[in-house]
C-alpha cells in the first residue's frame, strides 16, 4: 500500500467557541487597563466618556461583519494578506505581510510582552534577572515554543486565558454593580482639564480605536476553522458582542469607583477600581488578572499572525520555508520562530523603550486595516460571482463607516507621532523595493 507523500497541511480543527474566543482573545489585551485613562483626559464627563466606547465598540462590529464576508468567501490562513492581495494586487498583499512582520504584530507583541513584564515585578522583584526586558523575551520564547508544540494545545491555552480575562472583566462590573451607591467616586486634585470637546473626542476615539482593534486575528487562521462560511461570522458577532458589553461595563465601573478626574490621573484604573470596591487583596487579584490578560493577548497574537508569514511564504514572496507545515505538530513552525524572533529583536534593539513600539504599530496596522475593509469593495464590483456564504450586513454603509475610522486612525497616528510614521513610510518603501527583487528573482528562474 502506498503512502500519501504529499506534505503535510493545515487542519480544520477550530470550532465556533474556539474561534469566538480568538477574536476576544485578540482585542482584549493590555489596552482596556490603561486606554480608559486617556479617554477620562480627553472628555469632560462620564456622559461622553461612555459614548466614545459604545461608539468604538460599533466601529468593531462594522469591521467585524465586513472580515466575515471576506473570511467566509475566502477562508485561507492569512486573513487579511489574502484579501489584500485579491483585491489590489499582489504588492499590496506582501506591503501587508512585510508590515506585519517588521511592525505590526512584532512590535505590538514585543510592547505587550513588555508590559506583561512590569505586571510581574509586582509580584516578584525581577530586578536581579535582567529586569523586564529579559522577562519579556522569555515570555516571547515560551509563547513562541507553545504555539509550535501544537494548534490544539496553544489554543487551549489561549482558551483558558480568555476565560480567566472575561471573569476578571466580570468581576468587576458584577462588584460594581452590587456596590452601586456604596461607593463614592474617589476625591482627586490636579485632574487635567479636558481640552474642547471635539478635539477631545478625537483624542478619546484614537486611544478606543487602539484598544477594540484586534478581531481580524481570528480570519488569520481560518485555514483552519471547521466550515468556515458558518463559523466565521458566528464567532466574530459572538466575540465583538461580548467585548462592547466587557468594555462599557469596565468603563462603567471605573467611573462609578473613581470618577471621570479619578479616572484620568489613574495608572492602573483596573486594579485602583478594584481597590476600592474590594480592598487591597482585590486589587491584588485585579493585578493578577491584567496579567493573565496580557499573557492571553501574546498567545493569540503570536498564533495568528504567524500565519501571515506562512501565507507569503506559500505565496513564494518572504522567508524560504515558512511555508513549511511541522509533521508531528501540523503547525507552521518556521513561521512562528520568525515572528517570535523578530518580535524579541525590535525588544533588545529598542531596549524596552514602550513608546518606541507603541508607535511601530498604529500608523501602519490602520493603514491595511483600511485596506483589508475596503477590499469587501472592491471584490464586489471586480467578482460578482464569487461565492460569499455570508454578506455584510448594511452593505456598503458598514464597509465605508470602517474605511472612515480607519482614515481618522492613520491621520492621528501620523499628527501625534510624525517621526516614527515616517520610518513606517520608510519600511513601505524598502518593501516595494524587495518586493520588486523578489519577483524579479522568481521571474528569472
Amino acid at each position: 500500500m502506498m503512502r500519501d507523500a504529499s506534505p503535510p497541511a493545515l487542519k480544520r480543527t477550530i470550532g465556533v467557541w474556539s474561534a469566538a474566543l480568538i477574536v476576544i482573545g485578540g482585542i482584549i489585551g493590555s489596552g482596556i487597563y490603561f486606554t480608559p485613562a486617556e479617554t477620562a483626559r480627553a472628555l469632560p464627563n462620564g456622559a461622553w466618556i461612555i459614548g466614545v466606547w459604545v461608539l468604538g465598540g460599533l466601529i468593531a462590529l462594522a469591521g467585524a461583519l465586513t472580515y466575515a464576508e471576506l473570511g467566509a468567501m475566502l477562508p485561507d490562513a492569512g486573513g487579511p494578506y489574502v484579501y489584500i492581495r485579491r483585491a489590489f494586487g499582489p504588492l499590496a498583499g506582501f506591503l501587508h505581510g512585510w508590515m506585519t512582520l517588521l511592525s505590526i504584530a512584532s512590535a505590538a507583541l514585543a510592547a505587550v510582552a513588555l508590559s506583561f513584564a512590569s505586571y510581574v515585578d509586582r509580584f516578584v522583584p525581577i530586578a536581579g534577572i535582567g529586569g523586564p526586558v529579559v522577562v519579556a523575551a522569555v515570555t516571547i520564547v515560551v509563547t513562541t515554543a507553545l504555539n509550535i508544540i501544537g494548534l490544539k494545545p496553544g489554543v487551549i491555552f489561549q482558551n483558558i486565558l480568555t476565560v480567566a480575562k472575561v471573569a476578571g472583566i466580570s468581576a468587576l462590573v458584577i462588584g460594581a454593580v452590587i456596590a452601586w451607591g456604596r461607593v463614592e467616586p474617589a476625591l482627586v486634585s490636579g485632574a487635567p482639564v479636558a481640552p474642547d470637546r471635539l478635539r477631545g473626542f478625537g483624542q478619546a476615539f484614537v486611544a478606543v480605536l487602539f484598544t477594540v482593534g484586534g478581531w481580524e486575528q481570528m480570519n488569520m487562521v481560518a485555514g483552519e476553522i471547521r466550515d468556515p462560511s458558518r463559523t466565521i461570522p458566528r464567532a466574530l458577532v459572538l466575540g465583538i458582542a461580548v467585548v462592547i458589553v466587557a468594555y462599557v461595563g469596565a468603563n462603567a465601573s471605573y467611573l462609578l469607583a473613581l470618577g471621570r478626574d479619578g479616572l484620568a490621573v489613574s495608572g492602573a484604573p483596573a486594579a485602583d477600581t478594584a481597590t476600592r470596591i474590594f480592598g487591597d487583596a482585590g486589587g491584588r487579584l485585579m493585578t493578577a488578572a491584567v496579567m493573565v490578560s496580557i499573557l492571553g493577548f501574546i498567545t493569540v497574537a503570536l498564533l495568528a499572525q504567524s500565519r501571515v508569514v506562512y501565507a507569503m511564504a506559500k505565496d513564494g514572496l518572504l522567508v524560504p520555508g515558512a511555508a513549511q507545515v511541522h509533521p508531528r505538530f501540523g503547525t507552521p513552525y518556521i513561521a512562528i520562530c520568525v515572528m517570535g524572533g523578530w518580535a524579541l529583536v525590535l525588544l533588545l534593539a529598542t531596549r524596552g523603550r514602550m513608546g518606541a513600539l507603541l508607535t511601530a504599530n498604529v500608523f501602519p496596522a490602520w493603514i491595511f486595516q483600511g485596506l483589508a475593509a475596503a477590499s469587501v469593495l472592491v471584490l464586489r464590483r471586480r467578482e460578482p460571482a464569487l461565492a460569499r456564504p455570508y454578506r455584510v450586513t448594511g452593505y456598503p454603509v458598514v464597509p465605508l463607516l470602517f474605511v472612515l475610522a480607519a482614515i481618522v486612525g492613520i491621520v492621528s497616528a501620523f499628527a501625534s507621532a510624525p517621526g516614527m510614521s515616517l520610518v513606517g513610510v520608510a519600511m513601505l518603501i524598502v518593501g516595494v523595493a524587495v518586493f520588486r527583487w523578489r519577483t524579479g528573482a522568481r521571474a528569472a528562474a
